[in-house]
Formats: structure tokens, sequence, C-alpha cells
């Protein structure tokens, strides 16, 4: 927050010089400015810390989750985008809940609805085929995070023996895998960091119910792993995804590799090293500055040098989408005051400037795009 304020103090004491040098007509103009810079900062901070926006997103999930039309799956209607919705709202929903008592009733609700949602067989057939989830860590991943800030927030056991499978899965494969990774999807030959971010988080939330096994020792194995062997060229960033050959198959891009930090963080649970990988993440991915108020993430790791199956990198999500939310996210997981101050403006910005979502409008896919974003913020903006 020192920034934006040094840059409005700037106005006041061009206002202050301009005084005594007797041009008081001139000096309107700074501090006016000032004073509306001073305020602007007071105003975003005040709504970040009374929750105002996180309570609006809050309430905007909850109310658009309960419409049943947008969990259809179909061959129009796939399944991946709306189970990673799921996983990310119940994530925040569960993170909401201590701050926001009076909606407890309807968040615990909400997550009940989202683990029935996550655990039919008939949606997701890969329930009966367990066997085969050493290639399917996506669906594992973001199954598993549902079902556990189910339990996390209503101490339920409805779904315990599915969790519990997911657990020991991830115990197991994840500590032995050679690679220390599983594959996302039985029909691509390589290995997500982010994806397998996304399973580490969900075991250190299986270890939190459960306390079963030793998480930190398979969640060092699976970090030291990365970085001794999957550092991008110079960087200190995985790639997107490897082969089994450790291969870079896909390069970092923003979205890639913004989950893979921010579930990792989320992972540690508070202990998130503040400099590797998140200022790294911050400096290849970074915009131009624009000002004290206001950061742009750009998707491609270099400037003006486009990431090549850079959705694909991001699947399901589309690439170029979501990268400002991402980023809040990881700024509140690594504590990233003023990266997370910059990038809230912003939403507040869009929210003060621009017209709402009319979701009823929307198709149910597009309305699922549009809440993966606020899924997003707000896992940022809860905690």
């Amino acid at each position: 927050m020192i920034p934006p304020l040094l840059f409005a103090t700037a106005f006041l004491l061009l206002a202050l010089w301009l005084w005594q040098k007797g041009l008081r007509g001139w000096m309107a103009v700074p501090l006016t400015t000032g004073v509306l810079l001073l305020a602007l900062i007071l105003t975003i901070k005040i709504n970040d810390g009374n929750r105002l926006q996180a309570k609006r997103d809050v309430d905007l999930l909850l109310t658009q989750l309960a419409d049943q039309e947008i969990w259809s799956v179909s061959e129009v209607d796939p399944a991946e985008d709306r189970l990673l919705l799921a996983s990310t709202a119940s994530q925040a929903l569960l993170q909401a809940r201590p701050w926001y008592p009076e909606r407890r009733t309807a968040i615990d609700s909400t997550l009940g609805n989202l683990a029935e949602w996550t655990t039919n067989t008939t949606r997701f057939p890969e329930w009966r085929r367990r066997s085969s989830w050493d290639e399917r860590v996506f669906f594992v991943a973001h199954a598993g995070a549902t079902l556990a800030h189910h339990a996390l927030a209503t101490g339920s056991d409805d779904h315990a023996t599915e969790l519990a499978w997911i657990g020991d899965q991830l115990s197991n494969r994840l500590s032995r895998g050679k690679y220390k990774h599983l594959i996302s999807r039985p029909d691509e030959p390589f290995f997500r960091p982010a994806d397998n971010a996304a399973a580490i988080y969900t075991l250190s939330r299986y270890h939190q119910l459960t306390g079963n096994g030793d998480f930190s020792a398979t969640y060092e194995d699976w970090n030291t792993y990365l970085s001794e062997e999957l550092y991008y060229a110079e960087s200190r960033l995985p790639c997107a995804a490897f082969s089994a050959t450790n291969t870079c198959q896909l390069e970092p891009s923003a979205a890639a590799t913004g989950l893979y930090i921010a579930y990792r963080a989320a992972a540690q649970m508070g202990e998130a090293d503040t400099d590797i990988p998140y200022q790294e993440w911050l400096h290849y991915f970074k915009g131009k500055l624009n000002t004290p108020f206001t950061l742009h993430i750009r998707r491609d790791m270099r400037k003006d040098q486009q990431t090549r199956f850079c959705d694909l990198g991001a699947q399901p999500l589309k690439c170029g989408r979501y990268e400002e939310e991402i980023g809040l996210w990881a700024a509140a997981e690594y504590d990233g005051g003023y990266t997370y101050f910059r990038l809230f403006a912003g939403v507040l910005f869009e929210h003060w400037l621009t017209a709402p979502v009319d979701y009823a409008r929307l198709s149910p896919n597009k309305r699922v795009e549009a809440l993966q974003v606020v899924a997003f913020r707000g896992l940022g903006e809860t905690q």
C-alpha cells in the first residue's frame, strides 16, 4: 500500500509547493488529485478489510450455483470445466465460512450439493474405474477437493468412502511414483504440475481431516523433483507439462503456472515461501506497470512472444481469460500485499465502471466460464 500512498502524497506535496510559491490558483489540480487518490486508497482498503466485495462474490456464487441448468453434462456441456468450478467455488465458500456466519447455512447446503453432484457415478464413470486413476489426476484432485471442502465445513462423513479412496490413491501414488506426478487424462501422454499441485492440495486437506500418513514427506518429495528436474530453461518455474523423459512438452503460461503456484501455496496452509516460485512467476508474467492502482498479468512468459498451445496448457480453462483472478489468489496465498492491492483495485474498478454480468442471458457453458472468474478471485478475496 506504500507505493500508492507515496503517489498520492506526491500530488499533495506539489500542491504545497505551489502554495508556498504563491501560485494558489494552480494548486487546486494537484490538491484535488491527491485528496481523491487518498480517498480511493482508503475506499479500496475498507472494501477489502470489511470483505464487501468478497461478500458480493460469495452471495453471487451461492445464488448461481443453485441453478441446476449449469450442472448438466453432455458432449456439448463438458464435465471437466464444471468439476473445476465445483472444486474452486467450494474452496472459496469454505474459506468464507468463518467470517460470514449469516450465510453459513447456505454455504453448507451448497457444499453438500456440490459433493453430491461430484459423486454421481453416471455423470462421472471414473468412480467405477479406480484402476485407471493413475492417468486421471485432474479428476481425482478436483473431485477429492470438493468432497474434502464439504467434510471440513460440516463434519459430515456422507462421502467418507469416496474421499478415502482418493486420499489413499494420492498418498500411495504421488510418493511412490517415479516422477512424483500422475498423468492428468488418459488421452494425453504427459504430466501437468498444475493438476498435480491441485492433487497435493487435496492430499493436504485429506490429511487435515484424517491425520493419515506423512503429508510433509510427500510434499517435499514432489517439490524436490520439480526443483531438481523440471524448471523451465533459465527460470525457476516448471513447464506447463512434461513427458516421461522429462522433456518439456508445454512451456509455462500465466494461467497454468499460476494454478501451480497457488495450489502449491494452499497445500502448505499458511507456510508458503514468498520468494520462489511466486516472485519468479510475477517476474515473468507481470505486464506493464500502468499505475500504482492497477496491474496487468499477461498470459505469455515473454513479451511479444505468444505461448504455443496456451489453451492446452491451461486445459480446461481458456488461456487469456483468468490470469488476473489467478494472480489475485496467488498474491493472497503468498502474502503479496502490493500485488494483491493492485489486482484487487482492478476488481473494484470493474465493479464500479462496468455493468454486472447478466447470467440469465448466458448459455450454461458461458455461465460456467463467467462463474469460474468469480470462483478464482473469490479464492483470493475470502482469505
